[in-house]
């Protein structure tokens, strides 16, 4: 009887130790966009799943995180819902379903004077038109996802006439940045590459207008499948994931706030997965 007891506790010793073992030697590789690295938010949930598994995360951030994944650099991609790899990355069999876990947002940014006085307001379409009626400037940011948002709530304003108030141009990002300064104009760019180009221009702009949900894009988890890609943790990906989705954790990704500004800029985006007894 004493020898199938030690066998059997020799046998789950045998089973766990695997797993133990690449927890405590293998980091879950995590590609992911810049934006959720450079605001700071991955820094916290990795700190933060450490604390409470003991697995520790491996943050790579930049524009290529597909292509790290195909090369077996990753063990879960983390990006907009809208990245054209993740379509093909999925469909070629290389990753799971994505699973969405957050939403960043664009922001509406001009001068402090706010000629429009379109400060707080939860409509981005409203601001717009205030902005038209009072033929106050705004740059045009050449960005295909600030162009896309802008056509959209250009619609919901009504189509104001764009003439005498709209700087078309072909700048995006920083220069696009640096000519709404120079206007004193109105803005459209994603929250937290404006927040890192005001930190080091000390740019006199602000955030105006950035709690309508139009203006939130949602970012999804795939973890990197072990029969497509050698190497591929996805038992850790698949852990962190459980991780990301828990209430618990989507509640700390409403509440952070990044160095630079008080606003809610993160929103929790698990609600939009399927989920066991939920009716639709």
């Amino acid at each position: 009887m004493g020898h199938v007891v030690r066998s059997s506790a020799l046998a789950a010793l045998i089973a766990f130790l695997p797993s133990y073992a690449r927890s405590e030697q293998q980091p879950v590789r995590v590609a992911v966009v810049n934006t959720p690295q450079f605001s700071g938010l991955m820094e916290i949930l990795a700190a933060d799943f450490a604390a409470k598994t003991g697995g520790r995360i491996a943050i790579y951030s930049g524009n290529d995180v597909y292509d790290r994944a195909r090369a077996g650099e990753a063990d879960l991609v983390i990006s907009h819902y809208g990245k054209k790899e993740i379509e093909r990355f999925v469909l070629d069999g290389h990753g799971t379903w994505p699973r969405m876990v957050f939403s960043n947002q664009a922001v509406i940014a001009g001068p402090k004077s706010d000629p429009a006085k379109i400060g707080g307001l939860t409509s981005a379409s409203e601001a717009l038109r205030r902005i038209a009626d009072a033929r106050a400037p705004f740059v045009a940011n050449a960005l295909p996802s600030m162009s896309y948002i802008f056509e959209l709530i250009w619609q919901e304003a009504g189509r104001p006439p764009k003439d005498g108030w709209v700087i078309a141009t072909e700048e995006s990002k920083g220069r696009a940045m640096k000519l709404a300064e120079e206007k004193q104009a109105y803005v459209m760019w994603g929250a937290f590459p404006f927040l890192r180009f005001k930190e080091k221009h000390n740019s006199g702009l602000e955030i105006l207008v950035s709690a309508d949900p139009l203006l939130q894009r949602v970012m999804a988890a795939v973890v990197v499948r072990p029969d497509k890609v050698q190497r591929a943790n996805a038992q850790g990906a698949e852990e962190f994931v459980t991780y990301l989705l828990a209430p618990e954790t989507q509640a700390k990704i409403a509440a952070f706030r990044s160095r630079g500004s008080d606003l809610q800029l993160w929103w929790p985006a698990a609600r939009n997965n399927a989920h066991e007894g939920v009716d639709d």
